[in-house]
């Protein structure tokens, strides 16, 4: 489980990072000006939702074994 746990936080981290960077190459961050993009704050309330909920599904399926476990 604690190998599971690694490569599932790993993932939510790319996941969140790669919705970051498209938030900010959507909004043209990167090119000095700041463009309110609507598709942008989407996919970067998305990466927030989507790295989030995997960080819960691990802590719950953490707490369900130790539980069986018992």
């Amino acid at each position: 489980m604690a190998r599971l746990k690694k490569i599932i936080i790993a993932a939510s981290v790319a996941v969140f990072l790669i919705c970051l960077y498209s938030f900010l190459l959507g909004n043209k961050v990167f090119e000095g000006k700041f463009d309110n993009d609507y598709a942008a704050w989407y996919f970067l309330a998305k990466g927030i939702f989507c790295s989030l909920a995997l960080y819960l599904l691990v802590l719950v399926l953490e707490k369900l074994t130790e539980q069986l476990q018992k």
